[in-house]
């Protein structure tokens, strides 16, 4: 994990369903996981998807 004082904050607004399914998945696991650390994940996986040039969805629409 990275250590706190190497981590960069942002906001990102989602609508109210999307928040509430994306809440959904951490709960859903056992045991619990936390909303920033799948956000963590999810943003990791496409940043490496992105580097290897296989993202899974276009980015440029």
């Amino acid at each position: 994990m990275i250590k706190a004082a190497q981590q960069k904050r942002f906001t990102v607004s989602l609508d109210s369903g999307d928040y509430e399914t994306l809440r959904a998945l951490p709960e859903g696991h056992r045991p619990p996981l936390t909303l920033q650390y799948v956000l963590s994940v999810a943003v990791k996986n496409l940043l490496e998807r992105h580097a290897a040039k296989q993202p899974s969805f276009p980015l440029d629409d």
